[in-house]
């Protein structure tokens, strides 16, 4: 890069609220190596991964990624939690990798669009450079405005989940055993919900019968949502709105209210995380809770203290019986989170591209997702089946590290995701019928999608969304807690508006309305 490039890439980078990405300590030269059929590829470990190795190119994955598509990888992994942090000395140091995978939409300021002007990544041809990727787009044509940026340029290898079977992966869980012994129905209104916690606090002798965590909105979010309305922004007829502000949402800070004050609701559910969510769950201390699929009902299944535990992941709750939730968890198939993109510096696009695409066609969607057949899946009626390699590891390693070692399915990546890969790994009935539950909501309507503000308004708006957030999250504490009383909620509306979110409002709907015109 010239010297000017540089400069501007180092201002921009620096100035950019990262995100952490779990990895594994590696090498940091960005040297381009220029052999015409080697690459460097810079991405973080994801956190299975690391458990095992710390360079992917050593496991069987990448040995035959490299086979397969007859490109050699250098891999570069960015200390675990330092992803952020090395991404911007890589980007400041002007000598960049051929490929980096990292989160340009949410991490690098003014997104894809401004790394392209600042010269730092190379623009593509979905059709010439991505030709299996182009192919997928072509059978789904509403996932091209997510690959794109709003002047409809091309620059990167994506993460797609590939079946609305993995677009939704957590929501309420409760103790199905507790409510069999109490001869108890899995509760669907919020009414039903006041039934339920007062009966585990009385005849189950729960300290906390409800406990969720402050720290992340969205735990809150299976009870908001019951007042149709959310946490953060989201959509309504075609407009960005701030939750917190809805007329409703003064209702649910009055319920939740309620049930902290009756004893309902963990006292501490300003300071809960995710290990004392597990641990009053498997101690009996509580007897609902908010959790993943996986490292929820998967994990605490397995950890149950007796034989008769038994979790179920509850519809989200709504304030009639018999209607649908609008809001719950819910993810597009392209989240920004990851993708591949190809740097300036890279002397042998071709061979970059060839490797990426290979991800998106057939093969590469097999080994991206299940591994090497043999190992770590076989063909059983047409159908990928892991082999006990993975689902009963002989050294005693959970699915989903031992997977680490053969596929990304397990995490993420620039891949299409197959719902194969799920339907294996939430193996359990009570995994199953908990991802019915929680898919049965109207999120999909409602989600604000990964917009681009332009560089000057990231800028204007740097401290504005983190004041406007944490300012809710306290407030949120205090009106449940008590501390503030409710009548405070117009005033607590109108201090919003002095920390800039109109502003931020005002930013938000351009750039969603940008994104739909893409």
């Amino acid at each position: 890069m010239n010297k000017k490039i540089k400069l501007t890439a180092l201002a921009a980078a620096l100035s950019c609220a990262v995100i952490g990405f779990a990895g594994c300590g590696g090498s940091n030269d960005a040297q381009t190596t220029g052999t015409s059929n080697k690459v460097t590829y810079w991405s973080a470990l994801s956190g299975n991964a690391s458990q095992i190795t710390g360079d992917l190119a050593e496991t069987p994955f990448g040995k035959a990624l490299m086979e397969k598509t007859g490109v050699e990888i250098e891999f570069m992994h960015p200390a675990a939690g330092q992803a952020g942090e090395k991404f911007n000395i890589l980007i400041a140091s002007g000598e960049l990798p051929d490929i980096i995978e990292y989160s340009w939409v949410k991490s690098y300021p003014g997104g894809p669009d401004k790394a392209l002007a600042d010269g730092l990544i190379q623009e593509l041809s979905l059709e010439n450079d991505a030709p299996n990727l182009n192919a997928y787009i072509q059978e789904h044509p509403e996932m091209e405005k997510f690959i794109k940026t709003d002047d409809g340029k091309f620059y990167g290898f994506p993460f797609i989940r590939g079946d609305e079977y993995l677009l939704t992966s957590a929501g309420p869980i409760i103790r199905q055993d507790w409510l069999d012994d109490l001869g108890l129905d899995v509760p669907e209104t919020i009414d039903e919900w006041t039934t339920v916690l007062r009966a585990f606090k009385e005849q189950k002798g729960a300290k906390s019968p409800l406990t969720i965590s402050t720290s992340h909105l969205t735990s809150w979010g299976p009870f908001i949502g019951a007042y149709d309305t959310y946490a953060g922004l989201y959509i309504r007829d075609g407009k960005v709105v701030y939750g917190p502000t809805d007329d409703s949402f003064k209702d649910f800070l009055t319920q939740f209210n309620a049930w902290f004050s009756e004893g309902l609701l963990d006292a501490d559910f300003a300071t809960v995380d995710g290990a004392t969510m597990q641990s009053n769950i498997l101690n009996g201390v509580s007897g609902a809770t908010y959790g993943s699929c996986g490292s929820g009902i998967g994990k605490w299944m397995a950890a149950a203290p007796n034989d008769t535990f038994n979790l179920t992941g509850a519809k989200y709750p709504v304030l009639n019986k018999g209607d649908k939730p609008q809001f719950g968890n819910y993810e597009f198939p392209v989240t920004g989170a990851k993708t591949a993109v190809i740097t300036v510096d890279a002397k042998n696009k071709d061979v970059c591209a060839k490797l990426l695409d290979f991800a998106y066609g057939e093969e590469g969607k097999m080994l991206y997702n299940f591994g090497i057949e043999g190992e770590s899946y076989n063909m059983v009626d047409g159908y990928p089946k892991y082999t006990e390699e993975i689902t009963a590891n002989p050294e005693g390693l959970s699915m989903s590290v031992s997977l680490a070692r053969y596929a990304l399915s397990q995490d993420t990546g620039a891949f299409v995701q197959d719902k194969r890969y799920m339907e294996q790994y939430a193996q359990l009935p009570q995994q199953k019928a908990a991802l019915e539950n929680w898919m049965y909501t109207d999120m999909k309507e409602h989600l604000m999608p990964n917009v681009s503000l332009t560089l000057e308004q990231q800028n204007e708006l740097s401290t504005v969304v983190e004041n406007i957030n944490t300012y809710t999250s306290e407030m949120m504490a205090k009106f449940i807690m008590g501390v503030e009383p409710i009548e405070n909620f117009d005033a607590f509306r109108e201090q919003l508006k002095t920390r800039g979110l109109d502003k931020y409002l005002e930013y938000q709907q351009q750039a969603y309305d940008r994104f739909m015109a893409r």
